[in-house]
């Protein structure tokens, strides 16, 4: 519920396809920057809305051919997405946000390439951690959102001799951050989640009598 809220919050602004409700600053020579930025959103909202389906236990085992035409359909807004969230990650004004956005659009791009390999050659373990890791990538949108009140109350614990200068001085600080945030959180979870599911146990050595 977290996610779809804050999916919600990122992707309200462009429903109406207006310009001027874009929170991200558009640059005016390059006419294809807000098509290219919808295209970019709504493929990445799509992805992360169908792309749970795709670890249900009971779909995977009991509707096969449901399975992967969902993971072909989440794949492919995955590979749209990550098209054009590279020519939209270098209009980013903000250098430390342009590079979290290109770093983040090369894993989601990397992980589901793998992904769909893996599944190709049947290593179906393999493709269930790597399809666990690309949906935490898709995930980073919606938690640089989760996690950007956190971020507030951290820089106002750091801030506290500062004089209060409103909201928007400090949003413009945590927003540098919030998707770096946003992404180590869900790979350290991703990780763990992977270690649990596919960790071996170990067989206890074996000593003479």
């Amino acid at each position: 519920m977290l996610t779809l809220g804050a999916a919600g919050f990122a992707v309200a602004p462009y429903v109406l396809f207006d310009p001027g409700q874009s929170r991200v600053s558009l640059n005016a020579s390059f006419n294809l920057h807000y098509p290219l930025l919808l295209v970019h959103i709504f493929a990445s909202l799509f992805a992360l809305l169908v792309g749970w389906l795709q670890f249900l236990p009971g779909l995977r085992t009991g509707r096969p051919y449901v399975h992967r035409m969902v993971g072909r359909f989440y794949l492919g807004f995955v590979a749209i997405g990550s098209a054009t969230g590279l020519v939209v990650g270098m209009y980013t004004s903000s250098y430390n946000r342009q590079m979290a956005f290109l770093i983040l659009v090369a894993l989601w791009g990397i992980t589901g390439w793998k992904g769909y390999w893996t599944a190709r050659q049947k290593r179906f373990e393999a493709h269930g951690v790597w399809m666990t890791r690309n949906y935490a990538v898709t995930l980073v949108a919606a938690s640089a959102r989760i996690v950007t009140p956190i971020c507030i109350l951290i820089y106002l614990a750091g801030h506290r001799d500062m004089p209060f200068q409103g909201v928007e001085p400090i949003l413009k600080q945590v927003l540098e951050v919030n998707i770096w945030v946003g992404l180590v959180v869900n790979v350290v979870i991703a990780e763990w989640m992977i270690g649990n599911r596919y960790r071996k146990p170990l067989k206890k050595p074996e000593h003479d009598l």
